[in-house]
């Protein structure tokens, strides 16, 4: 990609995203723009779990409760049709059938605990890790990292990556409250703190092997890996660590946790342990993944009708009847914004603990920043100026897709879908525009909802561009 000002597509996208907010508040310029879309994105889909966070709540507490609670639920229930609610407690003494009968003098046994279940793993056998239940993850949708072959997700909540994650054979995570979140994060080593998740893939396997069976190690069943070992240590503190070793052929995963020593950190470890799966194995049935890559079908060009046509720094486009456009800040030019009367989504507003972390911003911004805001159906323009080409392909975006525009040179869109509970929530499209001969740059957001009706106006929306001049 060409180098030109502040003016790479990564720039061009995170500006787009702060135009769309509506906020004047510079960012740091460290921040990430891809690790910001994907807090966005994550804040965006917390709109649709509200009510079931609130019951998971109320059923965390009524586990917490013990049997009584449960049992209390049950006596409530009305009795099934045929069923005399009364014979179901124990016969009262003057009712007793004969007064010589004798109590059962052999007190109650409780109930035989489960069978081990053990499972072959590395020429061995180990117990499997019970309560494990694959593909949980908050708000229903997964976004996994991959270390060499290896897919895993961190916990929800803001995890600070320890340097960068996406290279070398070495990734580490802190949890927002670890003590050393705040100061190294993105400049530290994985070798400077005991990180809460540290992952290293190795190659050095052939010589590993499998605990005992009595030996407090686990394992669980990971398509394509011939052995997987949980060993979970005794408690150090707050915390309890744990050696997780997974191998596939001549590939090997060292996996060390510090969750909390409490029930919260033990479902963190089933959860983590749930989420791994191998990249050559394929997607897992239970795979959602929150982001996915749609392929555009044949794009047929004109406007049709109930469309309107428009224009913006000499691209010609249309937009469905009933939107409304309002100009935007732009960098060498002004931008432009179109709007449609169907909200998409609502994203949540600024939480009051990082609002307090916003020193530079004044009251009014911070209001503005806390409410909730409908997020509408939209087609943003950011103008940039004539010249040469200023973009290249995105050869890391596998969904990247070139497409005929009349009158443009250069025309890449890249098309994202957001998931939530296995569904299309709403489609965004980047695109890169230049004009024939020394032309505009143009780059422009494109989102629609995630109907199959939506889907189709994307699909128009791009048979509508011309640059012609």
């Amino acid at each position: 990609m060409n180098v030109h000002d502040i003016h790479s597509k990564q720039d061009a996208a995170m500006l787009a995203g702060l135009r769309a907010a509506g906020s004047t508040i510079e960012p740091p310029r460290s921040l990430d723009p891809t690790t910001m879309a994907v807090r966005a994105v994550r804040n965006v889909r917390r709109r649709r779990v509200v009510v079931a966070a609130t019951a998971g709540l109320a059923v965390l507490a009524l586990t917490g409760a013990g049997i009584g609670a449960a049992g209390a639920i049950y006596a409530d229930r009305e009795p099934l049709p045929g069923t005399d609610r009364s014979s179901a407690g124990p016969t009262p003494a003057s009712e007793s059938p004969s007064d010589d009968a004798t109590p059962d003098p052999s007190p109650t046994e409780d109930p035989e605990p489960a069978a081990t279940e053990y499972l072959p793993t590395g020429g061995g056998a180990l117990p499997v890790l019970p309560g494990v239940e694959r593909g949980v993850v908050e708000d229903g949708g997964h976004s996994p990292y991959i270390l060499g072959g290896l897919w895993y997700e961190v916990p929800p909540g803001g995890w600070i990556a320890v340097g960068d994650v996406n290279a070398g054979g070495v990734a580490g995570w802190l949890d927002p409250d670890h003590p050393q979140a705040g100061g190294l994060g993105e400049t530290g080593t994985i070798d400077d703190m005991d990180a809460t998740i540290e992952l290293r893939n190795v190659l050095d396997v052939a010589g590993w092997t499998v605990p005992a069976k009595d030996s407090g190690a686990t394992t669980l069943d990971i398509e394509g890996a011939d052995l997987v070992v949980i060993e979970q240590h005794e408690q150090d503190g707050a915390v309890r660590p744990a050696t997780i070793r997974l191998r596939s052929g001549d590939e090997g995963w060292i996996i060390e946790t510090r969750f909390p020593a409490n029930e919260q950190g033990d479902a963190m470890l089933r959860n983590f342990v749930g989420n791994l799966w191998l990249k050559e194995s394929g997607e897992p049935d239970w795979y959602q993944p929150e982001f996915s890559s749609p392929v555009l079908d044949a794009i047929e060009r004109g406007v049709p009708a109930g469309w309107v046509r428009t224009e913006h720094n000499g691209l010609k486009f249309a937009v469905p009847e009933g939107w409304v456009a309002k100009e935007t800040e732009g960098q060498f030019s002004p931008g432009v914004e179109w709007t449609g009367p169907t909200v998409m989504y609502t994203e949540q507003g600024v939480d009051a603990e990082t609002l307090e972390s916003w020193t530079d911003a004044t009251k009014e911004e911070k209001a503005f920043a806390a409410q909730d805001k409908p997020r509408p159906e939209r087609v943003y323009v950011q103008g940039g100026k004539p010249g040469g080409n200023w973009w290249s392909r995105s050869t890391d975006a596998p969904q990247s897709q070139m497409i005929d525009v009349p009158g443009a040179d250069y025309a890449e869109v890249l098309p994202t879908a957001y998931n939530a509970d296995g569904q299309v929530d709403h489609y965004w499209v980047d695109i890169y525009l230049h004009q024939e001969g020394q032309g505009e740059n143009l780059f422009l957001v494109v989102e629609f909802d995630g109907t199959e009706q939506g889907l189709d106006d994307l699909h128009t929306f791009l048979g509508t561009l011309d640059f012609r001049r």
